[in-house]
């Protein structure tokens, strides 16, 4: 009987990459994925990747020509709800096919030396005579199969069967998401009629939760839409939407509809001889719901700590609990100060707010440009703080969204730093996550 290192739940983007990583260091591992290798990851046909983010992820970019890559754009504008002032922000982006780069991700890994088995899917955990895990149950075409090995690592997404059948005590959360703890999208795949309105990049209005962006086909595009609570709501606002943009005249292809994880992540990822990572950790950008990249980042911090601790044969907590800390104090505080700070200005902020900062040049190019790291002028600036102090003097700018914006940043600065001092070791976890549920509390989440 075969005893693996580190056995992975999900097969999709997180569990290929964490695969890959681990059998480079030498591990053995074994990949479970619930479907065959011609379904694996066609929930979405498209999906983007910043291009900086290759480099840093040592993860394949795709060329034209080859069978992932869809497209490539760098204008991303910004508009106000009438879209009479687009800002474009600079910053290049490489679009994809998730089918056949989840395929090309789950190559890499078996060439690394980990084991793939298709159509296997998780059912139970094997605990040993200390109450430990060590394997797992799945079925595999109605088989009933054992697998053993000295952790197991849960990117199963958003249903997270891993973490959900943990023991209550096991020292994760088992919590399953409630509707209004996910992002529900919705992509409208079209053709575009005129020739003169064929994309050159993505516009997104923040106001909407909407977007439109390339796609494989050169005169096509992909309307998509994002809201919290239901689908029957994300419609509604696509609807008003429609009523106000006046979007290129297009023939409505095919419409993809999925959810996402809209909420804090898992405040411990780890547990004996555990790990989880990915939408099932709840792992996503708090601007937009992606999460991809956002969980390769996590495993890269988390593969060195992994990797000593199969190599030592201590897979405990306490030996695993540095991935925790690593990830908490940096990507994890960003993502908690954008969603304070998000939650606070999106529902305070009235069409006419969002109207009047595009309008005024409370929102410039320049300064969307700063979110990829390039410098603000000091003309810019100026202008902003000029423009934000005029919108406040004449009503312009609500003085509740005022209000509510000051709230935020306190907020948001606030949830941050508690991030950025998360406890090094498991004691003092406690405390500091009954903070953190208190900080939540006054956040509140987005409507």
């Amino acid at each position: 009987m075969t005893r693996y290192d580190c056995i992975i739940i999900g097969g999709g983007t997180t569990g290929a990459y964490l695969a890959r990583g681990l059998a480079k260091r030498g591990h053995r591992v074994l990949v479970l994925e619930q479907q065959p290798n011609d379904r694996v990851g066609t929930k979405y046909d498209i999906f983007h990747i910043e291009a900086r983010e290759f480099t840093r992820l040592d993860i394949p970019r795709p060329q034209p020509g080859e069978a992932a890559w869809a497209f490539e754009f760098e204008k991303n504008r910004n508009a106000d709800p009438l879209n009479k002032y687009p800002k474009c922000q600079i910053n290049p982006i490489v679009g994809l096919h998730m089918h056949e780069y989840t395929l090309l991700l789950l190559s890499l890994a078996q060439k690394a030396g980990a084991v793939l088995r298709f159509g296997c899917t998780f059912k139970a955990f094997l605990f040993d005579d200390n109450g430990k895990i060590c394997g797992v149950r799945a079925d595999e075409n109605g088989n009933d199969i054992k697998f053993h090995a000295k952790m197991v690592a849960d990117c199963s997404g958003m249903a997270a069967i891993g973490r959900r059948s943990l023991p209550a005590s096991y020292g994760v959360s088992i919590k399953a998401l409630t509707d209004e703890e996910m992002f529900y999208v919705i992509l409208r795949y079209v053709h575009l009629n005129h020739p003169e309105d064929y994309l050159d990049g993505s516009t997104f209005w923040a106001y909407y939760k909407a977007w439109i962006a390339p796609c494989a086909d050169p005169a096509g595009a992909i309307i998509g839409i994002g809201a919290c609570h239901s689908f029957d709501y994300a419609e509604q606002v696509y609807a008003e939407l429609e009523r106000t943009v006046p979007l290129p005249a297009h023939t409505l292809e095919r419409i993809e509809r999925g959810r996402t994880p809209y909420t804090r992540n898992c405040d411990s990822m780890v547990a004996d001889n555990f790990f989880v990572s990915g939408d099932a950790g709840n792992l996503t950008k708090s601007v937009n719901g992606e999460g991809v990249t956002s969980s390769m980042v996590q495993v890269q911090l988390a593969l060195d700590t992994l990797s000593r601790a199969l190599q030592t044969g201590n897979t405990s907590r306490r030996a695993l609990w540095p991935i925790n800390r690593a990830y908490n104090a940096t990507q994890g505080a960003e993502f908690a100060f954008l969603r304070a700070l998000l939650v606070g200005i999106v529902n305070a902020a009235t069409f006419d707010d969002f109207q009047y900062a595009f309008e005024s040049g409370l929102i410039s190019d320049d300064l969307l440009n700063a979110l990829s790291g390039a410098p603000v002028p000091a003309k810019t600036l100026l202008t902003s703080v000029r423009a934000f102090c005029t919108g406040i003097a004449g009503t312009k700018i609500h003085p509740a969204t005022v209000k509510a914006a000051i709230t935020a940043v306190k907020n948001a600065v606030a949830i941050s730093n508690h991030y950025k001092h998360f406890p090094a070791t498991e004691d003092g976890f406690s405390a500091w996550k009954a903070k953190a549920d208190a900080l939540y509390e006054r956040i509140g989440t987005i409507r």
